[in-house]
Formats: C-alpha cells, sequence, structure tokens
C-alpha cells in the first residue's frame, strides 16, 4: 500500500470526521516515513496512534518530531528573572510528561514508543522561540517508500485532546497541484531540525529522557513481528557530545591507550561505550573486556551496554564455575573468527585471579579492555595480568593519580596509559552536566588530649621510621591509620553536627545525605531520630533490594535523612541529594572528590546542592600543632570552596581564624600542590 492509493480530502473537521481514524491511521499504515512539527506534544497521544506506530516498527520506518516543551508561565518567569536555567525546566516537564503517560496509558503502546527510540526509528527534538514566547506551529509530512509525500496543516496538536477530544480543522495537500506547498512543508520541516529556522532554537532531546523512554521496552513477540536483528540509525540513539567526541578523538590518536580524567557524574561510562562503538567502526569486530570495582556495578554498566553497544555480555563474577569454562569458549571462537563482537564484563576482585589472567592471555585479535576507576589497579594485583594482550586499553576516573603512591601511579600509566583527556568539574558545572553546590565548612575544635595523643603517635613514627624490617613498616602503618582516625573520627564532630541541624527547619528537611564514620553511624541515626526527623542507615547491612526501596523513598521525602558510610565511594548514586554533611573525609583527594561529584548528579527539580564539611582544626593550641592538623585538612577546604558559588564568602570567614596563625596562604592551595610539598619535606622528622 501507497500514500497514492488512498483518497485525501481537502479538508478534515471534526464537524464531519474522525481526524484520528479517517486521517491519521491510514497514512500512518501506508508511509515509510513521518515527520511532525506540534505546538505541544504528550505521550498518552501514542495511545491513539498505536496500531501504525506497530507496522512502523515491523517496517523500519521513522518518525521524527519537532514539539514545543510546554513550559508555564511561571516556568518562562523563572527563566527570564534567571532563577531557572531553560534545558533545566525542559527536562523536568518532558520527564513528568513521560511519567503522567506511564500512569494513564493502560496498553501496551509504552512499548512499541521504547523500542522505536531504541531502534532509532523515533527521534525526537524541541524547538523554543528566542524571546520565551510559545512556539506554537502545527503541520505534518507523510512519505511512502517510493518517495511520494503529502503534507497537512492545521490546528491539531500532537496530544490525546487534540487527536482525539478537540474541535479541529486540518488541510491536507495531496495532489500534483499542491507539489509546490508539500515541498515548502518538507523544506520547512527540514530547516526546523536542522536548527535553521529564525527566531527558533531547536535542541536534541536529553539523553536522560531517551533513556527513561527506552527503560519500559519487554518483549517484542507479542506482537508476532518479523523483526530484522539489525537496527536501523542504531547508534543515532546516543550520539557523541562535543566534549565525548574531543575525548574519544584524543583517545584514538594516542593509538587506543589512555586515561580519561573525567569529574564523578559527567558520563564516562557513556563515553567510554562510544569509544567501543568508534573502536569497531575502525576495526569491524572487537572483544571488548569491562573490569568495575563491585558486583552492584556489573548491573549498572549492563543496562548502559544493553543502551549503546546491544551486544552480548558474559559477567565473570561470583563463582567460578559459572564463567570460566564459558569464557574460555568465547575467546577461542571469537580467535577464530566465529564471533565479531562481545562484550565481557567483571570486577576488579575476579580479573585479579589465575584463571581469568590465563584466558585473556591466549585472546588475539582486535580487543579492548576498559578500566573503571583505574586507580584500583595495583602492582601487587596486575603484575602479570595480561595487558599486552589488548590492542586498546581506556581507563576512567576523575582521580587517576595515586595518593602517596608514586610507583602505583607510574604502573597504572605504564599498564593504561598517561590521561589523555580532562574533563573537570567546574567545566561539568558550567556545561549545566553536574548541579552547581554551595559549600559550607564548619571548624569542629581538636581537643588538647586528641593533640596530645597525635603527637605521641608522631613520636612513635618518627622513632621507628627509618627502620626497615617488615615487622616495623606493618607497625607503622597501623600507626599512620591510628593518627588519621584522630583526626577522621574527631569527637568533637557529632555534637557540632547535631547543633548544625537542629538550626534547620526541620519540618522542610528531605533529601539530606551525612556521610560519617565507620562506628559511628548508630550514635548519629539514634541523635537525629531524637529531633523527630524520618532517618534510615545506608551501609554494608542493607541489602541491594533493600536499597532500591530507601532510595525510592529517600527520592518521595518518605525518608528526610541517610546516614552513610562506604555507599558513595562504591559507585551506589543518591542523585535526590541536595543537603551534604561530610561528617569523615580523609586527607586523600580521590575520596572526597569522588563524593562530592557523586552528590552533584543532576536529579529532577534539584538546582543546586549545599555541601557541609567538617574540618578539623586545634583552635587555640599553638602555631606548631595548629600548622600540622591545618596542612592535612585544609587541601578539601581550598578544592570544595574554590568550585563553589558562595565561593568569597567561604574565603572571608576561614580568613578570620587563618589569620591569627598567620596561615591564610592555605586557602589556596589544592590537594596535589600540598602534596608535593609534603613530599619535599617528609625526610624532615619535625614535620611528620
Amino acid at each position: 500500500m501507497m500514500l497514492s492509493n488512498l483518497n485525501f480530502r481537502y479538508q478534515y473537521r471534526s464537524s464531519n470526521d474522525d481526524i484520528h481514524n479517517d486521517f491519521y491511521l491510514p497514512c500512518l499504515q501506508n508511509s515509510k516515513q513521518y515527520d511532525r512539527a506540534s505546538g505541544y506534544f504528550t505521550s498518552e497521544s501514542f495511545k491513539l496512534l498505536a496500531k501504525g506506530l506497530e507496522i512502523f516498527l515491523e517496517k523500519g520506518g521513522n518518525i521524527r518530531i519537532v514539539a514545543n516543551p510546554n513550559l508555564t508561565t511561571e516556568d518562562i518567569e523563572a527563566i527570564e528573572k534567571g532563577h531557572a536555567a531553560k534545558d533545566e525546566l525542559i527536562e523536568k516537564n518532558f520527564l513528568n510528561e513521560i511519567k503522567i503517560g506511564y500512569r494513564t496509558i493502560e496498553d501496551d503502546t509504552l512499548n512499541v514508543i521504547s523500542w522505536l527510540i531504541y531502534r532509532g526509528q523515533l527521534e525526537f527534538k524541541i524547538a523554543f522561540t528566542k524571546n520565551n514566547a510559545i512556539y506554537h506551529e502545527k503541520f505534518g509530512i507523510f512519505t511512502d517508500e517510493k518517495g511520494h509525500s503529502i503534507s497537512f496543516s492545521g490546528s491539531a496538536n500532537e496530544t490525546f485532546s487534540g487527536l482525539s477530544r478537540n474541535f479541529e480543522k486540518i488541510d491536507v495537500y495531496s495532489d500534483k497541484k499542491d507539489s509546490h506547498r508539500i515541498q515548502n512543508s518538507i523544506n520547512d520541516f527540514n530547516d526546523l531540525w536542522n536548527n535553521r529556522t529564525n527566531e527558533l532554537e531547536v535542541i536534541e532531546l536529553p539523553d536522560s529522557i531517551k533513556r527513561e523512554l527506552i527503560s519500559h521496552r519487554t518483549d517484542l513477540k507479542k506482537y508476532n513481528l518479523k523483526v530484522s536483528p539489525s537496527l536501523t540509525n542504531n547508534e543515532r540513539f546516543i550520539e557523541e557530545r562535543d566534549y565525548q567526541k574531543e575525548a574519544i578523538n584524543k583517545w584514538v590518536n594516542s593509538d587506543f591507550q589512555g586515561i580519561l580524567e573525567m569529574a564523578t557524574g559527567t558520563g564516562k561510562t557513556i563515553t567510554s561505550l562510544l569509544s567501543v562503538n568508534r573502536y569497531i567502526k575502525m576495526n569491524n569486530r572487537c572483544l571488548t573486556v569491562i573490569i568495575v570495582p563491585f558486583t552492584h556495578l556489573v548491573e549498572q554498566w549492563e543496562k548502559d551496554i544493553n543502551i549503546i553497544l546491544k551486544q552480548n555480555i558474559l559477567k565473570c563474577i561470583e563463582s567460578k564455575t559459572k564463567w570460566v569454562s564459558k569464557a574460555k569458549s568465547l575467546v577461542q571462537e571469537y580467535n577464530l573468527g566465529l564471533i565479531e563482537k562481545q562484550v565481557i564484563i567483571t570486577t576488579y576482585k575476579t580479573s585479579k585471579t589465575k584463571e581469568f589472567k590465563k584466558i585473556f592471555s591466549n585472546v588475539v585479535g582486535p580487543t579492548l579492555l576498559i578500566s573503571d576507576e583505574c586507580h584500583y589497579i595495583t602492582q601487587n594485583g596486575f603484575n602479570d595480568f595480561p595487558f599486552k594482550n589488548f590492542k586498546a586499553k581506556l581507563g576512567l576516573s576523575a582521580t587517576p593519580d595515586r595518593w602517596w603512591d608514586e610507583e602505583g601511579t607510574l604502573f597504572l600509566k605504564n599498564s593504561i596509559g598517561e590521561v589523555v583527556y580532562t574533563y573537570s568539574l567546574d567545566q561539568a558545572i558550567n556545561n549545566k552536566k553536574l548541579t552547581p553546590y554551595e559549600y559550607y565548612p564548619h571548624v569542629v575544635t581538636f581537643s588538647d588530649e586528641e593533640m596530645l595523643r597525635y603527637n605521641n603517635i608522631t613520636k612513635k613514627i618518627i622513632k621507628i621510621s627509618n627502620k626497615n624490617s617488615e615487622e616495623e613498616n606493618d607497625y607503622l602503618k597501623k600507626l599512620y591509620i591510628q593518627r588519621s582516625n584522630l583526626i577522621y573520627k574527631a569527637k568533637n564532630k557529632i555534637e557540632q553536627f547535631i547543633e548544625d541541624i537542629q538550626k534547620e527547619d526541620l519540618s522542610n528537611i528531605k533529601h539530606t545525605l551525612v556521610y560519617c564514620a565507620p562506628g559511628d553511624i548508630d550514635e548519629i541515626v539514634k541523635e537525629i531520630y531524637k529531633l523527630n526527623l524520618k532517618v534510615s542507615k545506608f551501609n554494608h547491612d542493607i541489602k541491594n533490594k533493600e536499597r532500591e526501596v530507601l532510595l525510592k523513598m529517600f527520592e518521595e521525602g518518605k525518608i528526610q535523612i541517610l546516614v552513610a558510610i562506604k555507599c558513595l565511594d562504591e559507585g551506589v548514586d543518591i542523585p535526590a541529594t541536595v543537603n551534604a554533611y561530610f561528617l569523615s573525609s580523609t586527607s586523600n583527594p580521590r575520596e572526597f572528590v569522588q563524593r562530592r561529584g557523586r552528590i552533584l548528579r543532576k536529579f529532577e527539580g534539584k538546582k543546586f546542592a549545599k555541601l557541609h564539611d567538617y574540618i578539623v582544626l586545634p583552635v587555640g593550641l599553638p602555631f606548631e600543632d595548629f600548622n600540622k592538623i591545618a596542612v592535612k585538612e585544609l587541601p578539601r577546604f581550598t578544592e570544595f570552596s574554590n568550585s563553589a558559588l558562595n565561593y568569597s564568602e567561604t574565603k572571608i570567614n576561614m580568613s578570620k581564624l587563618l589569620n591569627e596563625y598567620n596561615l591564610t596562604h592555605l586557602m589556596y592551595k589544592d590537594p596535589w600542590e600540598v602534596y608535593k610539598e609534603m613530599k619535599e619535606m617528609y625526610n624532615d622528622d619535625s614535620f611528620k
């Protein structure tokens, strides 16, 4: 069937016609391409178009929709006054529309939508005027397999009401005498799609919305469709953003070796998988091995692999009996050319086993190793890992350099490659990939007793630091940990935190995370509970299924405060967090930089975050004591304050205290600058 076989009237009007059944469905069922410019779009409108969309899915047809984001008057006022960013409000409104659709559509239409987007057959773009007026034009073009097109224009929006309930009228152009009108519509739409229309700005649909839409696809068998396994425009679902393209290009130009040093929350996973696609394009085939820090991260990666790579996945985790023989077979089949593409994902723990190393020491051909959080690669665990068997290697980390382990850093870079691309937190915030934040440092007094214990441990460290026996080195490590814990778990922190949180409007507290030291979690939960706040701990005691429930309750505000220990270090994201209290942070930037990045992940309705940091200083004690602690605590202050919205305020307040010790210069030294100075002074026993 072709459009040329249909009989069209010049006009369809609600007084005489069922516009949906008389016009839209026949056109969809006989078209290969549907282009639509609509003033408004709602996901529920697809409920009416379901049958036509199923045929599009089977035939491999394509739909392109440009729609208005449907901003409210209040939204537009907020944009004009500078209270909200336009792209954030657009993302919020579209996500809300999707959620409304999921609640109201009872049939399986959303499954069809999800598959169409997943296959690259359904694409959206968003149009808005440059003066914040409403984009309100409405026209469309249907094109069949032979390239014959018809166009229409009129009052109907791409909404449920516009297609079924409202009194509407559309004019249709289908005859040869209308060819100039049809061509004008085609030209207008192409200009619109490619952002070439004066007074309008047309943008891509955010990836977060695409991922949300495709997450609801289920089985296709219920349609009895004979769908080709090859995916049309498959890789267009997630296109390379400018910064991702730059990162991938630099990696490619470095002979497919190197580390992407990208701030936490900026899409390292997506960038790395787009890199796999690029590598496959250049080599035609690839066996990809991905190493992640923890088992629960395997599932997160699996979801993104299914979206971007659409390849078979073997998970090498848990019992060796579940994966060893399968991995051996896959490598053999790949070496023989029986498999073109395959993904194997594992953890650092498993990748260090002799079985895993042996299997991949035999692989040949185009191979790619992705090391997530590559700072976990250590010389002890990976000294005999078959890095050389992987033609391409890609490391991912916000903090690739290892703290007080220069040999480890050198080993990592010799194994994976140098840092080839850097995407800083400031860049991510400026480019609206992360949420801006305000920083509130709270000075906690290091008591006389704690300072005395700190100095006593230091004397012991000095006494044995020059001895080289293994037994004494082990004891030395324990002493360093004991000394660090005095700051890490300073006894005044909890009392100071409770005083601070009581100053807040307790009735409106929500989306608040408290990050505490091991051993303190139960006490802190108890103290918060006394304030009649809904609180829960979030640590290793909480199983994965329970975590999902807790996070959902946290997002909905049913739990106001979560108290956590190591969850953020292990890749568990809590993007709904607006207020964060860091009661424990070491001097290692890998720890506190990663934690900050996870809190700054974007979330619906989240305009900025507030980060409260508890800095331990021996206020009132002599300069020598104050300086010892300050040089370890203040680099974190520098790191956090430099990127904060209230940068000037934090510096002014801290300088009032540091002026007394003539140490204001410490406010401007970042962690690695202090690290270099400490390395130079390390042989000075008085400094230890």
